[in-house]
């Protein structure tokens, strides 16, 4: 459901509830400067810039103008981040894959983290960074409007004076008591009672906006921005996992292969052979004892155990204590006698 601004009430990132207090500082600036320009027209011309005033409403008008704009575009930033969300999805579940079926061969296994490497990665690094910007650019335009709006909230005030000297007017008006007179004290009243009817709309809407309107679109900017830190954080994971495969995994030599063309992807063979990166990784994954790894230490473990170290040294290599679940884990899963 659109509201009076022209946009859904159900969503926008951004500042949180600094736009909230920007879009109710606008609205009930544009009210009462409507009235008590008008007032003050009428009542004292000349005695403060109309044209000024008129530009700053224009400059404030387009400053909500330009921010709704951007709020539109951080929506359709934050749908492009779900969709990013559901696409990191689908390639973690390609990494399992890839881990799970240790009979591929090095040469799959090292085109796929390459092209997740060059081409993935780097695209979703690309619109994280547009997202940010986006923020950033939404940002600015808050301390603008908010900028503008405490120099309007000033010209109200003068305003406000204004009607009071017009009050002060119709009193002195109403002792006189000319025939001369009646006739403006009339008109002035008219004018002043006018120009309370529309303060006590503009209050109303700026209550309306402030209990129904701000709560939603404040807590909605609050999960836009949870889910945009969750899904940087993911990202950022998933990079250093791929960088990680990238650098453990190697092509083997000819020698290194069987007679059936098959390897061996547990055990290494003498003289320190490789062991498979995408099994050690699965093995690692699913063995006790191991979760408690820092990412660090998880790295070196793989990358260790991938180079053919013995399960003992490189467990060693990064804890202090050998856990004996985790030992016995390895050693049986990657068919190791050390």
């Amino acid at each position: 459901m659109n509201n009076q601004w022209g946009r859904s009430s159900g969503g926008a990132t951004g500042g949180g509830s600094g736009i909230g207090g920007i879009l109710f500082a606008s609205v009930i600036c544009l009210a009462l400067g409507g009235a008590a320009g008008y007032g003050a027209f009428r009542a004292m011309s000349g005695s403060a810039s109309d044209k000024t005033l008129e530009e700053r409403d224009r400059r404030i008008a387009d400053l909500a103008g330009e921010l709704d704009a951007r709020v539109a575009q951080i929506e359709e930033d934050s749908r492009k981040a779900k969709a990013l969300a559901d696409e990191n999805d689908a390639l973690q579940r390609q990494l399992d894959a890839v881990r799970a079926n240790s009979g591929q061969s090095d040469a799959a296994a090292v085109a796929e983290n390459a092209r997740l490497s060059q081409e993935v990665v780097p695209r979703l690094r690309r619109e994280l960074q547009h997202t940010e910007q986006k923020l950033a650019e939404a940002e600015r335009l808050q301390r603008e409007a908010e900028a503008a709006a405490a120099d309007r909230a000033r010209q109200l005030k003068a305003r406000a004076g204004q009607i009071s000297q017009l009050e002060k007017v119709l009193a002195e008006a109403r002792s006189a008591q000319t025939t001369s007179q009646n006739d403006e004290v009339e008109r002035l009243e008219a004018e002043a009672e006018t120009l309370r009817g529309e303060l006590a709309e503009a209050e109303q809407a700026a209550k309306r906006l402030r209990t129904r309107e701000l709560p939603d679109l404040v807590a909605e900017i609050a999960r836009k921005n949870q889910e945009i830190a969750t899904l940087t954080a993911n990202n950022a994971a998933l990079a250093e996992r791929i960088a990680a495969l990238e650098t453990a995994t190697e092509p083997k030599s000819p020698q290194q292969s069987d007679s059936n063309g098959a390897r061996d992807n547990a055990k290494p063979a003498d003289g320190r052979s490789p062991r498979n990166a995408a099994l050690v990784a699965q093995v690692i994954e699913r063995t006790p004892g191991l979760d408690r790894l820092t990412g660090a230490q998880r790295t070196q473990l793989e990358q260790t155990l991938v180079s053919g170290e013995c399960v003992t040294n490189a467990l060693g290599s990064v804890l202090n204590r050998v856990p004996i679940l985790a030992l016995r884990g390895l050693m049986r899963d990657l068919d190791s006698d050390c």
